[in-house]
């Protein structure tokens, strides 16, 4: 039974591993955080099209879309886990 235990504890950690972002996302998104907060408060989506178009955020992202990115972001500040 130690060894099942064992496994579902790996399995977590991966889970949770393939949710976060790098470092150099989350860097990306919280210097931008306040741009991105004001084009959705100003519900500006040719802002976050363009920003999510932009060679910075795909040599970051690579195929994830904005949506994606900026849900993980928020779950990683939600959590505490940002550093």
């Amino acid at each position: 039974m130690m060894v099942i235990s064992q496994q579902k504890h790996v399995k977590h950690e991966i889970e949770s591993n393939e949710w976060t972002l790098t470092s150099h996302q989350m860097l990306f998104l919280m210097q931008n955080q306040n741009a991105i907060e004001k084009a959705y408060a100003d519900s500006n989506l040719d802002f976050l099209r363009q920003f999510a178009e932009s060679k910075v955020f795909k040599d970051l992202f690579g195929d994830m879309g904005f949506d994606e990115a900026y849900d993980r972001y928020e779950s990683t500040l939600e959590a505490g886990d940002a550093t």
